[in-house]
């Protein structure tokens, strides 16, 4: 594919939304609240002998209003996600929230309906509507769970001004941090992602000031940071287990997922029986590094002992390189939310930090939000939001509402498409050393996007369980504490101040045991990777036809095309057995340098 030259941009938004306010913005409420009534007007045709036609009627007309109200709703969140110090992004944000929270509740009574339905009269409408029958059985799904239609208005308004809220708060108070630096005799002010990006220097004494500063800032917030993710858990828990009536705090993310208990236990139990791989490594990691141990604010350091700086543009030839050499048509969906701009990667101390991929809905190109600093780390991040996003635009051949993948498999493509940015620089790599640090570097990554990230969902259940009895901020800590040691074992040093580290970590705020998804997602992409290194360039439509599933169909049934079976806990060994020989190879590689 030919190269191009990239510009680092701000999104577009108005490819969204024209504008947020004035004449046409007015006109877009209108017709929305226009389709919302003839759909209240619906209500009155929803009787057990509706004809299949207009029911079918009746769910294109949900769907666009979802459409629509979709388009709004993400535009506000990126805004704010942009720019958290706009006061005026920050009102839009709130009211649109308000006004999605409004809408939401004149449409309930529809999947209140449906769930009411007996079941040989609901099978018989799901048949004769296939375009839409895998949302129609998830909404069925949720009927053990679902209350009056009173209580789940109310429960939509008091999502807005309290978790919602509650999140936006954390919001404000993170991302307008500001870190101190002590960088060649001079005080830095960075925000998080410029602090963060030290974190892999090879100076050793630079990278423990990056996660002092990062902590010491935390802990000055930590009370009002505590508070809030107390009365976050307290809120899960009185909504979905004293009022749902779900037997686990953890129940309604799995149903979500409509993945069972059984198969996320299976994978998070093979990520604590495993640690020693990673323990394995981390004392390897040592020896490179010429230390007795590891120190946990060494974790991710390079071992090459130098990052280069690669320019944005480089960066991206460089993802889309790496696409087109798997698939031309990966490599065409990514480039098209570049060339959209629909892709932000500008460093502003308003920006939130971190990285993320935002699909709206079929029809519009997903948004990529990343702080590109430089670094070969950013390089990574950009082809793991673009993997999303292409993930995103295959899917949207089905309808909105079976389109957005689950988060079990929302992680696949953007791992991939690492893994084969990866082996790309591993093949061009000719520097034996090098080479090396690349095997170190796909470790580190596997580290914190399996073990750290499944420590972190073992960490939320037992802070969940302590909470519930009134656990204080410092129990809590101890328990963070407790995960670190248990992951790490004697292979990492772990100083006191990393027990405030929970406070920095926003998924466990915004969406709890959201985290398991990553190591899922990773563990089998690596059984998929494994799949592309046997059957070639043979797998790569089976591959495609995988993400094109979106949400249309039961992650257990997807991955069952490709043999996998994710209830297996031998299944998921197989992904620590990949990275056992990754150790291995470093281990190896130590002896012929």
């Amino acid at each position: 594919m030919k190269k191009k030259s990239f510009q680092q941009k701000e999104w577009n938004l108005k490819d969204l939304l024209p504008a947020h306010k004035g004449k046409d913005f007015e006109n877009y409420i209108k017709s929305l609240d226009k389709a919302v009534l003839s759909f209240e007007a619906k209500r009155k045709e929803l009787k057990n002998t509706i004809t299949p036609n207009k029911f079918v009627e009746i769910i294109r007309l949900y769907e666009k209003i979802k459409y629509d109200s979709g388009k709004i709703f993400v535009y506000a969140q990126l805004w704010f996600s942009q720019d958290t110090k706009s006061e005026e992004a920050r009102v839009f944000k709130a009211k649109i929230h308000q006004y999605d929270a409004e809408l939401d509740n004149r449409v309930l009574f529809f999947s209140l309906w449906f769930k009411s339905l007996d079941e040989k009269t609901a099978k018989a409408l799901i048949k004769a509507t296939p375009k839409y029958s895998y949302f129609l059985e998830r909404v069925r799904m949720f009927k053990p769970y679902t209350l009056s239609e009173a209580e789940e208005k109310i429960l939509t308004i008091k999502e807005v001004t309290e978790r919602e809220a509650l999140h936006s708060l954390y919001k404000i108070i993170t991302s307008g941090m500001m870190y101190d630096l002590e960088l060649n005799g001079k005080i830095l002010k960075l925000n998080r992602s410029q602090l963060t990006s030290y974190a892999r220097h090879k100076d050793e004494k630079i990278r423990e000031r990056v996660y002092t500063s990062l902590f010491t800032t935390f802990s000055e917030n930590k009370d009002v940071l505590g508070e809030i993710y107390k009365n976050l858990i307290l809120s899960w828990k009185n909504e979905n287990v004293q009022l749902r009536k779900y037997p686990e705090p953890i129940s309604p993310r799995n149903l979500g997922n409509n993945i069972s208990d059984k198969a996320v236990d299976a994978m998070l139990s093979a990520c604590k029986k495993n640690a020693s791989s990673f323990q394995k490594y981390f004392k390897i990691k040592a020896k490179l590094l010429r230390v007795k141990k590891l120190k946990r604010e060494s974790v991710y350091a390079p071992i090459e002992g130098k990052e280069r700086d690669i320019p944005y543009n480089d960066a991206i030839n460089l993802v889309l390189e790496a696409y087109g050499d798997f698939s031309p048509e990966m490599a065409r969906l990514a480039r098209k939310v570049i060339e959209q701009d629909h892709i932000d990667s500008k460093i502003r101390d308003t920006k939130v930090a971190g990285a993320f991929c935002y699909d709206c809905a079929p029809g519009i190109t997903p948004y990529v939000l990343v702080n590109y600093t430089g670094k070969e780390r950013d390089v990574t991040t950009i082809a793991h939001e673009l993997g999303h996003a292409v993930h995103d635009l295959l899917s949207h051949k089905n309808v909105l509402l079976q389109s957005h993948p689950p988060l079990v498999l929302a992680e696949t493509a953007s791992v991939f498409g690492e893994m084969l940015m990866t082996e790309m620089l591993f093949i061009q790599e000719k520097d034996p050393k090098l080479k090396q640090a690349l095997i170190a570097s796909k470790l580190d990554d596997f580290y914190a996007t399996i073990q750290r990230q499944a420590f972190f969902v073992l960490f939320e259940m037992k802070a969940h369980e302590a909470i519930e009895k009134g656990a204080t901020l410092e129990e809590i800590s101890q328990l963070w504490l407790q995960s670190l040691k248990q992951q790490f074992g004697d292979s990492v040093e772990v100083s006191g101040q990393f027990k405030y580290e929970w406070l920095t970590i926003p998924h466990i705020y915004e969406s709890p045991f959201y985290c398991y998804s990553y190591p899922f997602g990773n563990l089998l992409t690596l059984a998929l990777y494994q799949m592309y290194k046997e059957q070639g360039k043979n797998f790569v439509p089976k591959y495609i036809k995988f993400l094109s599933y979106g949400g249309s169909q039961e992650p257990k049934k997807i991955c069952a095309e490709l043999g996998i079976d994710v209830e297996s806990e031998e299944f998921w060994e197989k992904g620590f057995k990949y990275i056992d020989t990754l150790v291995k190879d470093l281990e190896e590689s130590m002896i012929k340098l």
